[in-house]
């Protein structure tokens, strides 16, 4: 009994200090007030400048981006900095993407140091996407910016010298850190540190979530105000196509720590990511760990900053560990060789029988493989209960704790039945079945080292944990109550480590990708289970079965719940995708829907037929699997563009033909033009007259996997009011056919049969967006 007892009390403190791990980094602080001291940062304060931030929908080349950085100017201004805006044409040539050439209008002002060894650029970016007005992508960053700035300027001036960059077009190819680099020229080869804040939700705690290179230093920086941070999350960002401000700025050779919020990705890139529903504390954490940071690089030696090695880091509790990435692989290493040491002293000692071992090592996978099942079945059966789940972004909706906590009481429960089972077959002695746990973490932690380092702390600490309990398990003698508690605080180290990334993952990846945190739950739990299931080993199996049976009830019951209590309502809309498109050369127009599982708001203006035939002369609108819902809709004034030839030359079987593209009414936020590759090659083509000088494009097909012949294509964002002139130097016998697209913000909403009900909102990237084309024959 006080065997029993003391592993209980020992498995109760493992799970505590797991839980209050992950509340830690869940938790965002209370917001300062406005009076709080100069020389802190108060939420309070930053929040002020969030309803001039987001008003409205303000994306690259609209009067509401102008009056957003007119504010920003002015605020800077105020502090008595002197903000500089540059306008400059920039351009990313496309690989299987359309070029994209786009107006960028940078702000910067300098907070000059006393003895610089370098610059420290605090970026945000001040535009947002068309269909959201942007409080926290990036309202959110920008307000921080302008709070951390009054705080440096009214403060001791830094040692170096600190760059405020508020960057254009960030949601656009990120030109407008492109555009600083070009600016920069030879001096970009000069230390430079980047501290860039991004938003991918409306709350939670602040993540950094990417360094550059060199991140020693980078890593100290945040230990005065720890966030939440993994380096693990940097090796897998860097394996995704996401980019940030910081992407360019890196690519150059720059280092620096990219900042984000992410939880609320509901309202991510839509309606929602309004004023109101800015979480105050998630602006409190993310510019007090930014002016953290800034401080403490603003203070440093630049040069050494971006000469230092690389490094590990990871949140424990409230302290960010950090070691160099040197001790990476020899941790890794020593993990297999402790857990073997310790099985060798268990045998020696007669705790430990190599068949029993081998078979929990050989059965323990199905423990985790039966978790990533039980992650991909629930979200199968909530999207067959709620389908508009799947438009969530990462399928991440509103209210997911239901579905979060059921599934972690069926991992649980998962995880209990294997430990019971085990510790029947093991009649009474855990050694073999945590050998059999633990020699997963041990053999991954070497090869994951290697490949990903900055993700191996999760089996390295695991294991090295689980092996000093085994240790000090064996050497307790048989009949010591503190025999099974050594082995369940062997796992404090690994649940310890994993609790906050499990926490961070489930925001990161949503719902939809929920087997991947429950892994590390089944990892993480499994040793501590092992004591505690000694309590029920002499159980009547009819009992464990059913308590095992009703904890699966109570977590199947609470992820359908989760589907019963995420109903639409005006604080909780459904995205819905609409969109306008017109062909203005034969005057006909159509309302347009991506969605598989439509509104009837939606099919109210799309009907129910579905085509595939509009890309055909709308390259915007790619048919998904299945078509797009389309459907009449009367010809509106949206804008309109025009095509015409200033020139047209011909040398042999080359053809060069100059064209003037422009909207001929209205204020568009994109101008395409396309060309058809079917029976013309485009050998190269120039965009003229750009302020940065005559730009060359790169030809052949940008596009090779377009559903229609307009295989070749350039976007030009926040085009000029004047248009832009295009060479295009192609070679074939037939006609030259070149389409031209308008792209507005918004819908012509006069044109609707009743206006978007209150509990709709748009699906990002798909919906509130109106398109007119024509098609040009030279």
């Amino acid at each position: 009994m006080r065997s029993r007892v003391s592993a209980l009390v020992a498995v109760v403190l493992v799970v505590l200090a797991a839980a209050g791990s992950a509340i830690l980094v869940r938790a965002v602080p209370d917001p300062v007030p406005a009076d709080a001291a100069s020389s802190v940062f108060s939420a309070e304060r930053a929040r002020l400048h969030v309803p001039h931030l987001a008003r409205a929908p303000h994306p690259s080349g609209t009067p509401e981006a102008e009056a957003v950085r007119a504010y920003v100017r002015g605020q800077l201004t105020r502090l008595g900095l002197k903000p500089a805006q540059s306008e400059a044409m920039e351009v990313l040539p496309g690989r299987d993407s359309s070029h994209l050439a786009g107006r960028v209008h940078n702000i910067t002002a300098t907070i000059e140091g006393t003895s610089s060894t370098g610059r420290l650029l605090l970026v945000a970016h001040t535009d947002s996407v068309p269909t959201g007005p942007g409080a926290s992508d990036d309202g959110l960053g920008v307000a921080s910016v302008l709070e951390i700035a009054r705080v440096l300027t009214e403060g001791p001036r830094p040692r170096n010298d600190v760059v405020l960059l508020l960057t254009d077009m960030e949601e656009t190819g990120q030109l407008g850190a492109r555009a600083h680099l070009r600016s920069l020229g030879a001096a970009a080869r000069e230390p430079h540190v980047v501290v860039n804040l991004e938003a991918r939700g409306t709350s939670g705690r602040a993540v950094m979530f990417e360094t550059g290179a060199h991140s020693a230093a980078l890593a100290d920086a945040l230990a005065d105000t720890p966030p939440v941070a993994t380096s693990l999350s940097d090796e897998i960002y860097r394996l995704l196509p996401h980019d940030t401000d910081l992407t360019p700025l890196r690519a150059a050779g720059m280092t620096g720590l990219n900042f984000a919020v992410i939880g609320g990705s509901a309202r991510y890139h839509g309606p929602g990511d309004d004023a109101a529903h800015l979480d105050p504390g998630s602006l409190q954490d993310l510019g007090e760990t930014a002016l953290s940071a800034v401080r403490a690089l603003a203070a440093a030696d630049l040069r050494d900053v971006t000469e230092a090695p690389e490094a590990t880091w990871f949140n424990a509790g409230p302290l960010l560990v950090r070691y160099p990435a040197g001790a990476v692989l020899p941790l890794a290493l020593l993990a297999p060789a402790a857990l073997a040491a310790a099985a060798w002293y268990a045998h020696r000692r007669r705790a430990l029988r190599a068949r029993a071992a081998v078979r929990s090592a050989l059965t323990f996978p199905l423990t985790l493989a039966a978790a990533a099942a039980l992650g991909w079945a629930a979200w199968q059966g909530l999207l067959l209960l709620r389908p508009d789940y799947a438009l969530f972004h990462l399928g991440d909706p509103y209210r997911t704790g239901p579905a979060v906590a059921g599934l972690l009481l069926l991992t649980a429960t998962v995880t209990a039945l294997w430990a019971v089972w085990t510790a029947r077959r093991a009649r009474g002695s855990l050694t073999e079945a945590a050998v059999g746990v633990l020699v997963w973490p041990a053999l991954l932690a070497v090869p994951v080292a290697v490949l990903l380092p900055g993700a191996a702390y999760v089996f390295t600490w695991t294991a090295l944990g689980g092996a000093a309990g085994l240790l000090l398990a064996v050497r307790a003698p048989q009949d010591s109550p503190w025999r099974a508690a050594a082995l369940a605080l062997g796992a404090l180290p690994g649940t310890v480590v994993t609790a906050p990334l499990v926490a961070l993952l489930f925001p990161a990846l949503g719902l939809a990708s929920a087997a991947a945190p429950l892994v590390l739950v089944a990892l993480a739990l499994a040793l501590p289970a092992l004591p505690a299931a000694v309590a029920l080993r002499t159980a009547p199996r009819r009992r464990v079965v059913a308590a095992g049976a009703a904890l699966a009830a109570t977590g199947t019951a609470l992820v359908g719940a989760n589907a019963l209590t995420g109903r639409a309502d005006a604080e909780h809309p459904r995205p819905v995708s609409l969109m306008y498109a017109l062909d203005a050369d034969r005057g006909r127009a159509y309302w347009v829907s991506e969605d598989a599982d439509a509104h009837p708001w939606v099919t109210a203006h799309t009907g129910a037929s579905r085509t595939g035939a509009l890309e055909a002369w709308s390259p915007a609108l790619a048919a998904p699997p299945g078509g797009l819902l389309a459907g009449q809709a009367p010809v509106a004034p949206v804008s309109r563009p025009r095509i015409t030839t200033v020139s047209d030359t011909r040398s042999g079987a080359t053809r060069t033909v100059r064209l003037s593209v422009k909207a001929e009414s209205g204020t568009p936020v994109l101008l395409a033009l396309y060309v058809d590759t079917s029976a013309t090659e485009v050998l190269g083509a120039r965009l003229l007259g750009a302020p940065a000088g005559t730009q060359d494009l790169p030809g052949g097909e940008n596009r090779p996997h377009a559903g229609s012949p307009w295989k070749w294509g350039l976007l030009l964002a926040a085009p000029s009011p004047r248009g832009h002139e295009v060479a295009l130097t192609v070679r074939g016998g037939k006609p030259l056919r070149v389409l031209a697209m308008t792209q507005d913000a918004g819908l012509p909403e006069g044109e609707l049969r009743r206006p978007r009900p209150g509990d709709l909102t748009w699906v990002p990237d798909a919906a509130g967006l109106s398109f007119a084309s024509r098609v040009h024959t030279l």
